[in-house]
């Protein structure tokens, strides 16, 4: 018997496929009376260029949107760019330092922006043709971008009617702030560094040429009891981890309960650098067995040195001291002022010791030093007037809409996640001091109020700062709509589908802003997926060089051209090394490459749903490149029984295995339609489950399986098999449209190329929603049983070192002796003869799984031929 196989030189070309996509017109199906389905792709930031995060954001929503086409809605998924604030300045900034060696301070404000518009020109455009080689189905001609004129009306108009409802204002409260930067940021901008003991820091995370801080000590300073007695001691110790900020001290502090220091509460000390006399207060704040048990109350420089002043105006007064501006150096601190904070800190030591108010350093068990996550930089808390946005009764608003379980996130894990930040009641700090971004519209009269309009006041100079970048992101499922030129009469967005990651920052800020601004929910289900780390469980990060342009996996990179970009990077010397080192261990010969749908399929092929997804992204791809080039081949056999039949004149078969395989296909439909439809509000779409089911009927029922029961009549010539092949054909021409349609919004590129190549039905009009789902059970049932025998004989003649030629013969006993109604499948898969009788000189053997004995006759003249 002649076993077909395809030539090599017919196997998957990627070339191909690719060339045909980009010359299709854009996929659609039929327009229907079923509700559009709406959908955003969270904006790349203009930072740089995509990475496998956004890869995955891209592929899973594409996915979704793709499928909804596929049952007949009229699907709108919206690109678009933020511009982020923070970051952008600071690559620009950086970029502009390693190119001509200028600072920004040095620029003119409209050169600067002239740098950042050129940036972000250029990343776009970058991106968007990362997004297309991906095969993002997006409708471009919505494409938006948050500092466009549209958006920048909006945030206008946002702004001044939160201001106009007694939501935004402008107070002087204490503020995070980067000296790096010289900017405030929110409270979630502020990652924490947590370090056990007498350790040192580098205080800038991305800047290696910063010096190192000696953290996790107390230092003990001695403050003079001013109106001591002879029974005091001669000074109370303070243990301070920032002696930097001494020059602000206005208050001793002292918890009422502590039994050792509480005495003392009510005197005055003489502060051992300024000689101000302070007072020793109570409050309830002070933890009575760290350090000392007296904390030196500095309200422009601590948090919770703020909470103590807010608590006692009549100690504090209005005004606060400060010794630290923003540039990060000191002021008001006689021979320190203008000299670094953290570089003054042992040299305000030495002064102490000079001055003998210093009583050496108690060391701490564990340290957390906040830093700004943009740049790394010590955090500064600094006194500022700024516009801020009270969230309290907004949150609220949001937080029954969930109680009530209109609004449903997925995983439901996340569900907390969200409730937790929208119990987080403190005001909002829009201001930033930044050049690139929404310049705040509030003027300054001169008496010093504030007038906040959408239109130019004469006279009056605008506020200088911008507003943080979340404000105008979280405006987005308006701005896509129309709003704020249209009424928002519907829920905006149908799906919400971004990384578990930015549930506070951009999630949570949608809804609250979205509700309050337009009436309604901008959306009433959150799809998240988790963070994707490298397949050793690490974040991704330029510094370890871990960090993958889906691109290099589509169109492959040597690995000399990977150093070489790492090289051409704003990172520093010794982080290159660092990720040099990682990149060549990882990728010795670089990467292949693989095609679009082969990336695909590798993302797909992970739990997305995880909280973190380790991707072994160059193992997978190759997985799917494999599964593209079988894809491929199941096309190539297809044609080749196409061509032996008159495909106008055939006709539905009853044979059993065609039967049983259409059976198979639209039970894997219908988990697809489950596993992808997100009308449902008890579920969301599920990608990748969806396509594993699918990749395993493709692989196993149909190519493993329904493929090897037709090959002997595709192989026969002669007119007996005529009736079969074109009841293969037949099934064939009706399995592959349903599955390379059903595959489609999963890998579009091989499948658009296949499936025009079907004859019939155009292959862009399959509608999957009008799949006949019914199924036969009982044939099934019998084919499990037929495969359950398939696997008995297959591990028999492995056992015996038997070839597939060499037929067997046997016999199936079952308990109600029924006859196995596909006997022909079993022999084609295992060249098994059985018989309806029982022989003579017969091995039985256990069917697994099932409540029958195969009984198989052994011939002896077989182990002759060995």
């Amino acid at each position: 018997m002649r076993i077909f196989q395809i030539r090599s030189s017919s196997s998957f070309c990627i070339e191909r496929v690719i060339e045909h996509y980009n010359q299709r017109c854009f996929p659609n199906v039929t327009q229907t009376t079923l509700p559009s389905f709406h959908m955003v792709l969270p904006p790349p930031n203009v930072t740089g260029n995509l990475h496998l995060g956004h890869a995955l954001t891209v592929v899973m929503e594409d996915s979704i949107c793709r499928y909804h086409r596929r049952i007949g809605k009229n699907v709108e998924w919206y690109p678009g760019f933020d511009h982020a604030g923070i970051a952008t300045q600071t690559v620009v900034e950086r970029q502009i330092y390693k190119e001509k060696g200028i600072l920004r301070s040095e620029m003119l404000k409209e050169e600067f922006l002239q740098h950042c518009n050129e940036w972000k020109d250029e990343r776009i455009n970058t991106i968007t043709s990362q997004l297309k080689k991906t095969g993002a189905s997006l409708n471009w001609n919505n494409c938006y971008y948050t500092m466009d004129d549209k958006f920048s009306s909006a945030v206008t108009r946002a702004f001044c009617k939160l201001h106009s409802d007694g939501f935004i204002f402008r107070e002087k409260r204490l503020i995070n702030w980067c000296p790096t930067l010289r900017s405030a940021i929110s409270d979630q901008e502020v990652d924490t560094i947590t370090v056990e003991g007498r350790s040192k820091v580098t205080p800038s995370l991305k800047l290696s040429s910063a010096k190192k801080v000696e953290v996790g000590i107390l230092h003990l300073v001695r403050y003079k009891l001013f109106d001591g007695t002879l029974n005091d001691p001669e000074y109370l110790e303070v243990g301070t981890t920032r002696p930097e900020t001494l020059f602000a001290d206005m208050a001793l502090a002292i918890n009422p309960n502590d039994e050792k220091n509480s005495k003392f509460i009510g005197r005055h000390v003489k502060h051992p650098l300024t000689d101000k006399i302070l007072p020793v207060i109570a409050d309830n704040v002070v933890k009575i067995n760290k350090g000392t048990g007296i904390l030196k109350v500095t309200p422009s420089h601590d948090f919770v040195d703020y909470g103590i002043a807010k608590r006692n105006p009549n100690i504090f007064g209005k005004e606060y001291f400060s010794c630290i501006g923003e540039d990060g150096k000191l002021i008001d601190a006689g021979k320190f002022n203008g000299i670094d904070r953290l570089e003054a800190k042992p040299m305000i030591v030495e002064e102490l010791i000079s001055r003998e108010a210093y009583g050496g350093t108690l060391e701490q068990g564990v340290t957390h030093i906040p830093v700004c996550s943009r740049t790394g930089d010590f955090i500064e808390p600094m006194l500022k007037e700024q516009w801020f946005m009270e969230c309290k009764e907004m949150n609220q608003n949001v937080l029954k809409a969930i109680e009530n379980e209109k609004v449903i996130t997925f995983p439901g894990g996340n569900r907390q996640k969200l409730i937790d930040w929208l119990s987080y009641d403190e005001p909002w700090c829009l201001s930033r001091q930044l050049v690139w971004g929404h310049q705040i519209p509030a003027y300054q009269s001169a008496d010093g109020s504030w007038i906040v309009s959408d239109k130019p006041v004469e006279n009056l100079k605008r506020d200088n700062d911008v507003l943080d970048t979340w404000f105008s992101s979280a405006l987005i499922p308006l701005v896509v709509r129309g709003w704020p030129h249209f009424q928002i009469d519907t829920v905006p967005i149908n799906l919400m589908e971004t990384g578990n990651d930015i549930i506070g920052f951009w999630v949570a800020r949608m809804l609250i802003l979205c509700q309050h601004l337009s009436g309604k929910l901008p959306f009433e289900k959150i799809l998240l997926h988790g963070l994707v780390r490298d397949s050793a469980g690490r974040k991704m990060s330029k510094s370890l060089g871990n960090v993958i342009d889906p691109i290099d996996i589509i169109e492959g990179i040597s690995q000399g051209s990977m150093i070489q970009r790492l090289k051409d990077s704003n990172l520093s010397e010794q982080e290159i090394n660092l990720a040099e080192k990682d990149l060549k261990s990882r990728f010795p010969d670089g990467m292949k490459a693989v095609g679009p749908d082969a990336l695909r399929f590798a993302l797909l092929r992970h739990d997305l749903s995880a909280e973190d997804i380790n991707v072994s992204i160059v193992e997978t791809a190759q997985e799917g490149y494999r599964f593209c080039n079988k894809v491929w081949n199941l096309m190539n056999y297809a044609e080749i029984v196409f061509s032996k039949v008159e495909l106008s004149k055939l006709e539905s078969s009853q044979n059993y295995v065609d039967l049983w395989i259409l059976s198979k296909l639209r039970n894997t439909l219908k988990r697809l339609q489950i596993l992808m439809d997100a009308d449902d509000d008890s579920a969301a779409a599920q990608p990748h489950l969806a396509f594993v089911a699918l990749k395993d009927f493709i692989l196993h029922d149909l190519c493993d399986t329904y493929l090897e029961t037709t090959k002997s009549a595709i192989n026969d010539e002669s007119d007996a098999t005529v009736s079969r092949k074109e009841e293969v054909a037949h099934t064939l021409q009706n399995i592959l449209r349903c599955t390379f349609a059903a595959l489609e919004p999963f890998m579009p590129f091989v499948t658009s190329y296949l499936g025009d190549k079907i004859p019939g039905k155009k292959f862009d009009e399959i509608n999957l929603s009008q799949i006949d789902f019914s199924s036969y059970p009982d044939i099934e049932k019998d084919m499990a049983i037929s495969l359950s025998i398939v696997n008995t004989v297959r591990s028999f003649r492995a056992a015996l070192e038997l070839p597939k030629k060499f037929q067997l013969i046997g016999y199936l006993q079952t308990r109600n002796k029924k006859k196995l109604p596909l006997k022909e499948a079993v022999k084609e898969l295992t060249n098994l003869d059985l018989n309806d009788e029982k022989m003579e000189g017969t091995v039985p053997m256990a069917v697994s799984g099932q409540d029958c004995t195969l009984y198989i006759k052994i011939e002896v003249s077989l182990f002759l031929i060995f």
